[in-house]
Parts: C-alpha cells; structure tokens; sequence
C-alpha cells in the first residue's frame, strides 16, 4: 500500500456501522415480514428473525463490496476497500471480509492492532475513494 494513501479513522467506521446496520435493519426485517406472510397463509416453516438478519448482513456486504468496493455508508462517506497492496481485492478477500462482518467480534481488532478484524484477515484497508 501507498505510505501517502490516508487510512480512514475510528469515527467513519463507527458512522458506517450505524448506517449499514440501520439499512441491514430495515431491509432484513421487510424480507422477514414477507417471510412470515408465506409462513401464515402457506403453511411454510418459521425461522427467527435473527436468521434473516445475519444472513442478509452477510450479503448485503458481500455484494456491495464486490461490485462496488463500497456499502452505501462508504458511498455516503467517499471511502472505499482495497486490498493492503493497493489495488482491488480478490473474491476471497471478500467471502472472508463479509464472513468475519458478520460476526459480533469483528471491531475486537481495534484493540490491538487499530484494524477491525474483517480487515485483518482478509487484508484489506478502508481508503478515501477518488472523486
């Protein structure tokens, strides 16, 4: 990674947890809604909103990153992820990213080592996008 490519801080990523997970919210909550519709009137199984959440947490950021390199708070914020050597990272970069997101440990790495734990081990970094 370019030494002059400015790593973004604690206070964006706090602002892009409070914006993914409120769209996360809304989103996953609506598709549960529409579940429970079936469940009622169709007799399909029931499964507890947890499910619907942690699975479309899981791919609401797969997507948006691997086609965009950007959720709609890093769209709103102007950053973007790439990988620790600069360029975009690779489709495994991204299962491993969106897997770690998804669970309730991932911010434990600001601990010790001033990354979250998505970008530890899948080697990336949150950069400001070009404009």
């Amino acid at each position: 990674m370019n030494t002059t490519t400015p790593i973004i801080g604690e206070g964006t990523r706090i602002l892009h947890y409070l914006i993914d997970t409120t769209l996360i919210c809304i989103f996953s909550y609506l598709l549960y809604r529409w579940w429970n519709f079936y469940v009622f009137y169709w007799g399909f199984e029931a499964y507890r909103y947890s499910y619907f959440f942690i699975g479309f947490t899981w791919v609401y950021t797969f997507v948006f990153e691997c086609l965009f390199l950007r959720t709609p708070a890093k769209i709103i914020t102007g950053t973007k992820v790439q990988s620790e050597s600069g360029r975009r990272p690779n489709l495994i970069q991204f299962i491993i990213r969106a897997t770690i997101r998804t669970l309730p440990i991932s911010m434990f790495g600001m601990a010790w080592n001033d990354k979250p734990l998505h970008d530890t081990f899948s080697k990336t970094v949150l950069v400001k996008a070009k404009a």
